[in-house]
């Protein structure tokens, strides 16, 4: 009987991670910012994935509250960015993201704690 090729796993395939057992998934209400605090010690580092549905609108920030840009101003607003189809970012345990759209997306953000320090 002939052996069936097998690949052997490990962590250097392309853009492959482990499923979390972290995450987060909400729908958003249009205008209203939601919060939501990373479990963990602020010694725990995770990488956190983002991901929206499509051509959604939605910014998130980091331990304040997410509003959304007004028209035809700039907006510095610190630790504030637009969620992009492929986001990633680090963030500690105890650290809060919020999030807000003018739209009702789905956003989900899975965690993968990468190392404690």
């Amino acid at each position: 009987m002939a052996q069936v090729p097998v690949t052997p796993w490990n962590d250097n395939y392309d853009r492959t991670k482990p499923f979390s057992n972290t995450n987060l998934n909400v729908l958003l209400a249009a205008s209203t910012a939601i919060s939501y605090t990373v479990p963990g010690e602020a010694t725990q580092l995770y990488r956190a994935h983002f991901s929206v549905s499509t051509s959604a609108d939605v910014w998130v920030r980091l331990n304040g509250t997410a509003q959304v840009p007004t028209s035809n101003t700039i907006d510095q607003t610190t630790y504030m960015e637009r969620i992009d189809v492929d986001f990633n970012r680090y963030v500690r345990g105890g650290d809060t993201l919020s999030f807000i759209s003018t739209g009702t997306p789905q956003v989900g953000v899975s965690l993968l704690q990468v190392q404690s320090t």
